[in-house]
């Protein structure tokens, strides 16, 4: 608050729970590193206003994507509002826009990387639950013209770092998920494999966290096919907001 004269933080901010953050396996002084740092590149990454206004708890809205039928917007907030607290510091979250239905959430930390770059982990990818999950994650992907919902959202995280120089983001893998942590009826619950997800993507092995994945090309273009058109417009918005 004093660095970078923020004000009072949010109180869920000041009732973080260290021990049970990010990365299952690290020291509580590795995961209160990791917390400061976040904070540190936030303020390189994000303006004044914006780092202000999550540090006191409020939504951002990042921008919107228009698919065939339904738009779908992403949000930026604290990771503890979105149901992602032990995944993360930050969270972004994508809706359709008609309903406020969230069709994925993903939490994470920025880092920093060598020389003066930097670069984000992800510390966890949640979707929709219940009975109308899947058939709201197939709707949305016809509708994007094939693009997934955690496809839309670890672009626009890839186009928040571009300017880091870094070329990859880092992300937890399945060992080092902090579900872990908890006991094995909560761990079984935990239906995603984040190890396959991230070899999908092009993840190699890397420490600290368990994979680094390349950001990719962003010369997508404008005028090519929806899923094309979807996937530039998701990353756009990371890399043009501020």
């Amino acid at each position: 608050s004093e660095r970078y004269r923020l004000g009072l933080p949010h109180d869920d901010l000041v009732r973080k729970s260290i021990p049970t953050f990010f990365l299952h396996g690290a020291s509580s002084a590795a995961r209160l590193d990791l917390l400061l740092n976040h904070f540190d590149v936030a303020s390189e990454v994000l303006s004044r206003r914006s780092l202000m206004a999550l540090w006191r708890g409020s939504t951002l809205e990042m921008g919107t994507v228009s698919g065939r039928s339904e738009n779908y917007r992403i949000q930026l907030q604290l990771a503890d509002h979105s149901g992602a607290r032990h995944e993360g510091a930050f969270a972004i979250r994508l809706r359709r826009q008609s309903d406020g239905y969230a069709l994925c959430t993903v939490g994470f930390v920025f880092v920093r990387c060598e020389g003066d770059s930097y670069s984000l982990a992800i510390g966890g990818m949640q979707g929709p639950k219940g009975e109308e999950a899947k058939r709201a994650l197939i709707t949305a992907t016809r509708d994007l013209g094939g693009l997934r919902p955690k496809d839309a959202a670890l672009l626009v995280l890839n186009g928040l770092v571009t300017e880091g120089h870094a070329g990859y983001v880092f992300a937890v893998s399945n060992d080092r998920h902090v579900i872990n942590r908890r006991r094995l009826k909560r761990r079984r619950m935990m239906r995603a494999d984040l190890d396959a997800y991230w070899c999908d993507r092009g993840g190699v092995p890397a420490e600290p966290f368990g994979f680094s994945l390349p950001i990719g090309d962003d010369q997508a273009a404008r005028d090519g096919n929806r899923r094309d058109q979807s996937k530039r417009a998701f990353r756009d918005i990371g890399a043009w907001f501020y």
